[in-house]
């Protein structure tokens, strides 16, 4: 399958002040790849650098160091003809329906507009086309939202539309940043359906962005793989299954551990383990030892001075843990 997206060593330094610059290590030394057909997670708590993540291999920010590779090329050395070329391959979906949509738009037009400027079609095909995206996104009959607007929709409506905008380009990956977070729990199960119709159906790869640790089980478990971040850097990896079933990695534990169960008798039984902390200290580019290291209970000293590297544990699963790579300490 051909790569589609590829980040190689990314890290991204956000500075903030004048005289004195207060520098913050937001992401450390990201590697990740992406081909046709793929789906991957992107898994964490808020703050995190999940959302850096996707905007910089979506090209709408810039590591500070490292690169991301379009098909093979390198973004920061494309031209503007080069990067517009393959633009529209790379699809990106805001978190908030709310505000990404034009309100003054009505739905056609909204679909319509890129359609038009991206494949050059008109008139009755134009119209066509745009009634085979909506229905392909589940809004149904089509020609009832031709002239309504954006506001005239739910949150998973909106969702959906702006799915189809994206769609107007022929894609070859999505990256959908947070896409079920402003929407109804009862129509979360139904946006994440969609996204895996898109990734089975049309073989478009899919990237999301998650902290709800059900959808994210329920997008990859069959199949795709799963990035768990914390403070900035990958620490488990692998298969959804895998990660899923037999997490390692301590941070990976406590997510999913803590995370809602629909069973109650299961959820008055189980045991969250207690964290050391629950502060997420503020790293930067001079800061040592493992991001997760002021929680974990079963740090030992090398924690505190070297950040461990993702290894793999098993075919298609890798950690980065001194402890689990090194069998020092059984979790």
């Amino acid at each position: 399958m051909q790569q589609v997206i590829k980040v190689s060593h990314v890290s991204k330094v956000f500075s903030r002040g004048y005289f004195k610059k207060h520098h913050k290590l937001v992401l450390d030394d990201i590697d990740l790849e992406v081909s046709e057909g793929d789906r991957l997670v992107i898994v964490g708590e808020s703050g995190m650098g999940k959302t850096t993540l996707a905007r910089i291999m979506a090209a709408l920010e810039s590591p500070s160091q490292g690169k991301v590779l379009w098909f093979g090329e390198n973004i920061s050395s494309m031209n503007k003809g080069e990067k517009k070329l393959l633009r529209g391959k790379v699809q990106y979906v805001h978190q908030d329906p709310y505000s990404s949509l034009h309100p003054a738009k009505t739905i056609f037009r909204t679909v319509a507009d890129p359609l038009k400027n991206a494949q050059k079609i008109k008139g009755k095909e134009l119209r066509q086309k745009v009634k085979e995206l909506m229905e392909k996104v589940g809004l149904t009959p089509a020609e009832y939202f031709f002239n309504k607007y954006p506001h005239h929709l739910s949150g998973g409506g909106r969702q959906r539309l702006a799915i189809a905008r994206a769609l107007t380009t022929d894609p070859r990956v999505i990256i959908a940043d947070e896409p079920i977070s402003m929407i109804d729990m009862s129509l979360r199960a139904a946006i994440i359906k969609l996204f895996k119709d898109l990734n089975d159906l049309y073989n478009i790869a899919v990237v999301l962005v998650l902290h709800d640790i059900g959808a994210a089980k329920y997008f990859t478990y069959e199949k795709g793989e799963v990035a768990i971040i914390y403070g900035g850097k990958i620490v488990e990896m692998g298969e959804g299954a895998k990660v899923f079933d037999n997490p390692l990695h301590p941070y990976t534990k406590v997510l999913i551990s803590s995370s809602p169960i629909a069973d109650p008798q299961i959820a008055r039984n189980r045991v969250v383990e207690q964290l050391r902390s629950y502060e997420v200290p503020e790293r930067t580019p001079q800061s040592k030892g493992c991001p997760f290291v002021h929680a974990c209970n079963y740090y030992v000293e090398r924690c505190m001075e070297q950040n461990p590297c993702l290894e793999a544990v098993e075919d298609n699963h890798w950690v980065a843990c001194h402890l689990l790579v090194n069998k020092d300490v059984d979790i």
